[in-house]
């Protein structure tokens, strides 16, 4: 975050003080930060449901917003590696390289629930290599836990074929630095939708291209991820919801183009233009290896694998 700080613009608290390890006075890792004054994101996006703001204003709002999170998201693109994992850094604060990070093992904490009937809830993490091969961000989980049942191991056949399909774009530093939890939560704005801070950077990357800074927010695509997504059209007139407000399939893809148009704008501006769209380019992939190492094998997995094979084949124009 210092380092973010330093050298870009994008909104983020000053970090007073932290510990990664037990040694210290709190015998615990801390983050102290300042405060930032504003509101969450979420409640200015869904103003209109939850503050009596108008749909106009709403809009131009979100509009707002999204003009604020790519500013930052692209200023990211500076900092681009030959090589993806977590930054190290020198005594001068610097960033010296990049080294093994951590990454949560989904199926062994399924297999600890539901195999060995262990109701413990701590995350399990291992530890991921640096890689210089976009592909191995993907096929992580699938090389760890390899499955041994027909029908599962023919999935992962599959999936790998498609991995292999992904369209990594060709430049020099194909990994980039990627905000670890992109979605509404993390974003502190004023009432009128102007990005204040930035929070929850632990975990923070570089990631392939494909799966970077620029890609869609991940509240803009809550209608990818069926499991997730709890949208009714009962919303629309004011029901409220039993978990939290989603806007309609239509509402996405419409600003899913307004933030399309906002980056390409960064990218003319920046880089005089490029032929990578990487927020058409986004795909669900990781959300993929998540099912497959989770050994998640159901109607939902095939409906998400046609969804992005899909997605694949126009790209190359089949």
């Amino acid at each position: 975050m210092r380092l973010l700080k330093r050298e870009t613009t994008i909104p983020l608290p000053d970090v007073l003080d932290f510990s990664s390890t037990t040694q210290n006075t709190l015998r615990c890792p801390y983050l102290i930060m300042t405060f930032i004054s504003g509101i969450p994101l979420y409640d200015v996006w869904f103003g209109h449901r939850l503050n009596g703001a108008s749909p106009e204003t709403t809009c131009l709002c979100r509009i707002r917003a999204l003009e604020s999170v790519a500013s930052a998201m692209v200023q990211l693109d500076k900092f681009s590696f030959r090589t993806g994992g977590r930054l190290l850094f020198g005594s001068d604060g610097n960033s010296s390289g990049v080294g093994p990070m951590r990454c949560v093992d989904r199926k062994a904490e399924l297999d600890r629930w539901f195999v060995h009937e262990d109701p413990e809830d701590d995350l399990i993490y291992i530890e991921c290599a640096a890689s210089s091969d976009p592909k191995a961000h993907y096929t992580l989980m699938l090389d760890r836990h390899p499955e041994q049942n027909q029908v599962p191991k023919g999935l992962a056949m599959l999936l790998r074929q498609l991995i292999s399909w992904i369209p990594e774009p060709s430049v020099t530093d194909p990994f980039v630095l990627a905000h670890p939890d992109f979605d509404i939560q993390t974003f502190i704005v004023s009432e009128e939708g102007e990005i204040q801070g930035i929070i929850d950077w632990d975990g923070v990357a570089a990631v392939p291209r494909t799966l970077g800074n620029e890609g869609y927010p991940g509240w803009l695509t809550r209608d990818w991820d069926p499991a997730m997504y709890g949208y009714n059209e009962s919303m629309e007139h004011g029901a409220e919801p039993e978990g939290v407000w989603e806007d309609s399939p239509e509402s996405l893809a419409y600003y899913r183009g307004i933030y399309d148009g906002i980056m390409a704008k960064h990218r003319m501006e920046r880089r005089g233009g490029s032929e990578a769209n990487f927020c058409h380019e986004q795909l669900d992939f990781e959300d993929l290896v998540d099912m497959f190492a989770e050994s998640n094998m159901d109607d939902m997995v095939m409906e998400t694998l046609h969804r992005n094979f899909n997605i694949l084949l126009s790209k190359e124009g089949l």
